[in-house]
């Protein structure tokens, strides 16, 4: 009996075995379905997409940037300004790493940081991938290498690069962030930034199911297009001169900052553009004065005070209202409109010419000038100086000048405007007035481009423009003698070049009250403006210093700095004496 019962018991255990492997089958075949059924029915979509990624390598090939070079007049050979330099990156894969604390005290002598920082980077579990330090020369990284630390490695990593450091750091820019991307920022790498960086390219393959490419499975691709070369009308002997001479005049009289802008007035081309202070563009994180960026030739405005003189001159001898010759009868002062205008000298000159008006820098001459001329003229040829519109230069970050002032047509705002203040200029935008008297009274576009370069070395030409004539070849001539008599005879006997004629003009501008009317007190802008040598002038020159503190008048600060550039400059181009 007890055989028989266990017979039937395993016969039992058999058949619920049998069963329940047969539900389990059943359960997991249901189970498989409703999955399939989920993929691909519910969720086809997204699984098509998620096949798809996996199955599809897309890669963008980044182009080369476009170099930035300045010129070298005697070597006759580009100089580099920005280049592409290969650095490297080291890069840390923490989930490979065993002994945290010794590897960041091996590599913390190497790179130069602390142990703690490095440890702080690499100290975090399943952390397949963290940068420990950019741009990281080849002898650096080779002493990483060398290390066999096993979870760090070293990737190439190309860099903008700075070769002159601060010369022409203004006028550069460089590259930085915006929001995740490099892009050119301010200078040339900002205005030509889309130019300069190229055109990206791209490689869609497909991938097996490892991961693998398939040769067979390439469905498009683009090259990157390089970005273009650019070569700048700077010259880099007058640039280096330039910064150095506004650099000691800052700080030989005490001034907030200052420019010097040096041009080729037959072409417009910029030859230097420097100012003081600036910066190295390849620490340009380092700056907590975002300013020191903008190029302060083409970005700050003032008012320009007596350099605006000649202008007002060559209006009333354009206009036949006026000559060199013509006299008035100079009292030392006048009222308009209930305020008094003065001379800077305090004198009585009696009967002066207007030659003398702007030898002796005389306010009251220039009004005197201006009253000749209708208002709406005067108005129209300062507009048409250039004197409150963009000059067009390529660089981020121009602003324009303002001739507001004038639009109410009272006495006193045309008769302060004849000798510069309460109209706003640009330093360049006043260089470039000025400069039209050298060029037979042409007002040139400013450029500081000489030409692009592609990939394949086809050269782009930018050619000189002439914005438009406005004053005739007679005016120009005219006004140029009177300037020329200024440095021989007058003011500006500080910037005389010996052996050679030059023009200019001395300016000494009030500053105007940041809140309320009036202007500051003990606070001047000092400008000297000029070109020559005559009579086929090469360069004109614009020199600024604003709150000088240890003279007053810009005949004994920016006249002898024109006469020291002018001086370097004449015996770079080799121009013999004129006289």
């Amino acid at each position: 009996m007890k055989k028989k019962f266990s017979s039937l018991g395993n016969k039992n255990d058999f058949v619920f075995r049998v069963y329940m492997l047969i539900g389990l089958v059943v359960i997991v075949f249901c189970v498989i379905l409703f999955r399939l059924f989920q993929i691909q029915i519910i969720k086809h979509d997204f699984y098509k997409a998620l096949a798809e990624n996996q199955h599809e390598f897309f890669q963008k090939t980044v182009p080369r940037r476009g170099e930035i070079f300045i010129k070298d007049l005697y070597s006759e050979k580009l100089c580099p300004l920005a280049v592409n330099k290969e650095l490297n990156i080291v890069y840390a894969i923490p989930k490979n790493i065993e002994n945290k604390k010794e590897v960041s005290g091996r590599l913390s002598g190497i790179l130069d940081i602390e142990s703690e920082k490095i440890f702080n980077i690499i100290n975090k579990k399943d952390d397949p991938y963290e940068v420990i330090k950019n741009k990281v020369t080849n002898d650096v990284a080779e002493k990483v290498r060398n290390e066999n630390i096993i979870g760090i490695d070293i990737a190439p990593e190309i860099v903008r690069y700075y070769p002159s450091n601060y010369l022409a750091s203004n006028i550069v820019g460089f590259l930085g962030y915006s929001g995740n991307e490099k892009t050119g920022q301010y200078g040339i790498e900002g205005y030509y930034n889309d130019r300069l960086k190229g055109a990206m390219g791209f490689l869609e393959i497909e991938k097996d199911a490892s991961g693998n490419w398939i040769s067979f499975g390439l469905k498009s691709s683009q090259a990157p297009k390089d970005g273009d070369d650019i070569v700048l009308t700077i010259d880099q002997t007058i640039q280096y001169i330039s910064e150095k001479k506004i650099r000691e005049a800052v700080e030989k009289y005490g001034a907030q900052r200052g420019d010097l802008i040096v041009m080729d007035p037959i072409t417009g081309a910029v030859i230097a553009l420097a100012q003081y202070p600036n910066y190295n563009p390849n620490e340009y994180f380092k700056e907590e004065d975002m300013g020191v960026f903008l190029s302060s030739g083409v970005h700050s405005v003032y008012e320009p005070g007596s350099v605006q003189k000649p202008i007002t001159l060559a209006i009333g001898i354009d206009l036949g209202k006026i000559g060199p010759n013509t006299t008035y009868e100079d009292k030392g002062s006048l009222k308009i409109d209930g305020w008094p205008i003065s001379n800077s000298d305090g004198k009585v000159n009696g009967k002066q010419t207007m030659i003398q008006v702007l030898e002796k820098s005389l306010n009251t001459g220039t009004v005197f000038a201006a009253n000749q001329v209708n208002k709406n003229d005067f108005y129209k040829y300062l507009k048409n100086f250039g004197l409150n519109e963009l000059t067009g230069i390529e660089i981020v970050g121009e602003t324009k000048g303002s001739l507001s002032n004038l639009k109410n047509k009272t006495d006193i705002s045309y008769a302060t405007a004849s000798y510069g203040q309460g109209i706003s200029v640009t330093p360049l935008a006043m260089l470039n007035a000025i400069s039209s008297f050298a060029n037979g009274g042409k007002l040139m576009k400013p450029h500081i481009v000489s030409e692009f370069v592609n990939v394949d070395g086809i050269s782009e030409k930018v050619e000189p423009q002439i914005i438009r004539r406005v004053v005739s070849a007679r005016t120009a001539n005219l006004v140029s003698a009177m300037m020329v008599s200024v440095i021989k005879n007058g003011h500006a006997q500080q910037a005389k070049v010996e052996g050679y004629d030059f023009a200019g003009k001395t300016g000494t501008a009030q500053i105007p009250k940041k809140e309320g009317r009036g202007y500051e007190e003990d606070k001047t802008i000092h400008t000297f403006v000029g070109f020559g040598p005559m009579p086929n002038p090469k360069f004109s020159i614009l020199v600024k210093l604003d709150e000088p503190q240890n003279a007053s008048y810009a005949a004994d600060t920016t006249a002898h700095i024109f006469r020291e550039l002018s001086q370097e400059l004449v015996n770079y181009y080799n121009i013999p004496p004129t006289e």
